[in-house]
């Protein structure tokens, strides 16, 4: 039955998004409210389009393609956050024309949008996410298309694949999403924007920083396990536990087909290293898989591993002895003792 809820109760295990911080522009919010680095006459908050009333943070060109570039960042401070959770980064960007009648008029390849994150209080940022335009491309605020990156240092290009109204193309990129992997104490976040002619425009507006998961309910130091010639023995240990309740350890030779081996007692809660071992007497093979699923008083639970254990060599028995040590037939029933070239025995019931 162990085996059977091992697969079955994967797809319920969820975590629950938490708006944490935001800007819809028009409303700022006092602990994290962007505003552009070098307010000018090219950067400002307007009216004309918007995805909560009543306005956007825009920075739009004046040139005629081959003037230089108005540019300018979009910044949010930096905020200490909690570790143990995920963050994700998100803002509503669209394209519009409102500065100009011309022809000419949208965004294209050197007109660009970057994401640029920091996790060490604001001193370096990195480049993470560009949205670049496409021969006088433009699109409205809309929900079709939208891009998710995880942040790893380096930087992820997309854009529409031509020009025109990229509206309901699917590439006229509008929902903008970072996500920030839990183990990050500090974040800031800039929006770096350019565009160099009449026409040429980015407006952004509902900028939200959410949050997923919580703090970790056990924080697992390491998994590992080491073969003998009649048993592998598995040991892991844990830094802290918070209302955790038990661990189940499984077994398989293909890493697919899982066996359950054991249940161990967790601690509850603790804040000091907490060790787990267990031996586990089995016949030779070339290697094992184990995994271990830690559960939560709550019913939730996390898997560790697979980890992989190589057989070792299986020693020669050289007699069989009984509890008076006495040898005995091979064949014989009973509590007995197989006795092993290197001197080491073997307990067995038959």
């Amino acid at each position: 039955m162990k085996q059977l809820l091992l697969f079955l109760l994967l797809p319920l295990v969820s975590l629950t998004q938490t708006l944490y911080k935001y800007d819809y522009v028009e409303t700022f919010d006092t602990d994290w409210s962007g505003i552009w680095w070098t307010p000018a006459a090219t950067t400002n908050y307007y009216t004309n389009a918007f995805v909560s009333s009543t306005s956007s943070a825009v920075i739009y060109g004046t040139g005629n393609g081959s003037s230089a570039y108005e540019s300018d960042w979009y910044s949010f401070p930096n905020l200490v956050v909690d570790p143990a959770y995920d963050y994700q980064f998100k803002f509503r960007l669209g394209s519009y024309r409102f500065t100009s009648t011309a022809t000419t008029r949208g965004v294209d390849a050197a007109d660009y949008v970057t994401v640029q994150l920091s996790t060490n209080g604001g001193t370096t940022y990195n480049n993470e996410l560009r949205i670049t335009g496409n021969s006088n491309a433009f699109w409205d605020y809309n929900t079709a298309a939208s891009y998710t990156k995880t942040a790893n240092g380096t930087l992820t290009t997309i854009g529409p694949a031509a020009g025109g109204n990229r509206t309901a193309t699917g590439d006229g990129y509008s929902v903008i999403q970072l996500n920030i992997p839990a183990g990050t104490s500090q974040i800031a976040i800039d929006v770096f924007a350019r565009a160099n002619s009449a026409g040429e425009e980015w407006w952004m507006d509902n900028f939200e920083l959410t949050r997923t998961g919580g703090p970790l309910p056990v924080e697992l130091s390491y998994f590992k396990g080491t073969a003998y010639p009649l048993f592998n023995t598995l040991q892991w240990a844990t830094a802290s536990e918070q209302n955790s309740s038990y661990f189940d350890l499984y077994r398989s030779t293909n890493a697919e087909t899982w066996t359950y081996v054991t249940t161990k007692q967790a601690a509850g809660n603790s804040t000091e290293n907490i060790n787990y071992s267990w031996i586990d007497y089995i016949e030779h093979s070339p290697l094992y898989y184990y995994q271990l699923m830690q559960y939560d008083i709550d019913g939730k639970f996390k898997i560790y591993g697979p980890i992989v254990i190589y057989g070792a060599p299986t020693k020669k028995v050289i007699k069989v002895i009984n509890l008076l040590g006495q040898p005995v037939s091979p064949e014989a029933t009973g509590t007995l003792f197989e006795i092993y070239e290197d001197g080491a025995r073997k307990k067995i019931v038959r």
